[in-house]
């Protein structure tokens, strides 16, 4: 017979309470900042084990091992276009790739062991066992998303108000379920402070700056959805309008329409449209962030640009190029700017992902460079204070697309005026450069 295992707690309790009161502010003190728990895109959550063996120990054993394989070919569905099936790793190979599990429940007899697992895994071994078997994978986000559930109750949109059943499903998802992990805010007094129902729905960059930075997330997801009046009994499908929001000033949107099933309760399809809305999020990120593999290259452009605010919009276009591992700036001129580009791949998949944040690679900058660059006189302060980039031209040119002369200037976070990233005309305008020496040069 299974049965829970169980803990006692009360004894050595008193002495655990007074070890954590004298260590609990050193500790603090003293952690890393990059101290964490791991990536949680490479996180897999809810992973199912059921073993049986000789003994308890031993069904164990076989447990924890047989959650890290499955979670790893989770992972690797996850990570690579496709899906398909996993390649097979050593149990050595398996070790150097996991960094940690969690057991979130478990069940044990003589003989027999169930548990369910969540494994967190390194993500530099995961990306250099990708490297090695397949020709492309998705690089996930480095942080989460901010999801904020907004019921829409009788024609009234709810955030905070009220505890609606759309903000309960979202809640009660499962963690390290998906590729993009997601938070849900708690509520609390400081996130209804940071933004409300209005600035949600109608995407006020500053609110949404503020409630992505409490959470330390990359960007913010407004999950819109209508609930059906009470009493109004089953109905047949709802829809979820998602406008995702980005720190790099990106605005997607999306619908996805959920059909309810004859024997679903109402919590059913909520819980069944919070899996489908995170799937389609997945999705969304696949569709941008696959990179090639193979053996790391580097190339060397000119970016043409005339001013610092031209210079940071190429910045923080190229900072949201997934398939670019990172860029050395050579030199910043009058004229434009010498980066080195640091990518695995070919060229072409390079140029795919640069485009899809509005950036043109190209060759024969002679031909393209004087159309790019508007002639200004030199301003003391400004770009032509400083010197030209030397005459020798390399072979490649990094251009600014969807704009012609000066590029308009940025709103804030995930601004509609700043366009979404790769949409004409993103950007920022012309800002005087300081001179070199000055505070703020770099």
């Amino acid at each position: 017979m299974l049965h829970r295992r169980r803990r006692t707690l009360w004894p050595g309790l008193a002495v655990v309470l007074l070890i954590l009161a004298a260590v609990a502010v050193p500790a603090a003190a003293q952690a890393p900042a990059g101290a964490d728990a791991g990536d949680p895109a490479f996180t897999v959550s809810g992973i199912d084990v059921d073993v049986t063996a000789a003994n308890a120990s031993a069904a164990r054993d076989r447990a924890i091992q047989e959650a890290q394989r499955k979670a790893w070919g989770e992972l690797y569905r996850r990570l690579v276009p496709g899906g398909g099936t996993p390649p097979s790793v050593s149990d050595t190979d398996l070790f150097r790739l996991v960094q940690g599990f969690e057991i979130a429940d478990e069940k044990v007899s003589a003989t027999r062991y169930v548990g369910t697992y969540s494994v967190r895994f390194r993500p530099q071994p995961v990306r250099d066992m990708l490297a090695g078997t397949t020709a492309t994978y998705v690089e996930p986000p480095t942080r989460p998303l901010v999801v904020l559930p907004v019921s829409v109750v009788d024609g009234r949109p709810v955030l905070w108000e009220d505890r609606t059943p759309w903000r309960e499903a979202w809640e009660a998802r499962e963690p390290g379920g998906s590729l993009v992990p997601l938070v849900v805010p708690y509520g609390e007094l400081d996130d209804i402070a940071a933004i409300g129902v209005g600035e949600a729905v109608a995407g006020e960059p500053e609110a949404l700056a503020k409630i992505a930075q409490r959470y330390d997330a990359a960007g913010v997801v407004v999950a819109k959805a209508d609930l059906p009046q009470a009493g109004s009994g089953p109905v047949a499908s709802m829809t979820v309008e998602l406008t995702r929001y980005t720190q790099a000033g990106g605005r997607d949107q999306q619908t996805v329409t959920v059909t309810a099933d004859a024997a679903d309760r109402p919590e059913d399809l909520l819980n069944r449209a919070v899996v489908q809305t995170a799937a389609a999020l997945d999705e969304a990120w696949r569709r941008d962030n696959t990179v090639g593999t193979g053996p790391q290259q580097s190339l060397t452009a000119r970016v043409p640009v005339s001013s610092l605010g031209e210079w940071l919009e190429a910045r923080r276009r190229l900072d949201g190029v997934s398939a670019v591992q990172r860029t050395d700036v050579l030199s910043l001129a009058r004229d434009g700017a010498l980066v080195t580009l640091h990518y695995r791949g070919d060229v072409g998949r390079l140029r795919e992902a640069l485009e899809r944040r509005n950036l043109s690679l190209v060759e024969a900058p002679a031909a393209v460079a004087p159309a790019a660059v508007p002639a200004r006189p030199a301003v003391p302060g400004q770009l032509g204070s400083l010197p030209a980039l030397p005459p020798a031209q390399p072979a490649w040119t990094l251009l600014l697309g969807g704009r012609s002369g000066p590029v308009p200037a940025p709103a804030g976070f995930g601004s509609p005026a700043a366009g979404p990233a790769g949409a004409p005309g993103a950007g920022i305008v012309g800002t005087p450069l300081p001179a070199p020496g000055a505070p703020g040069f770099r």
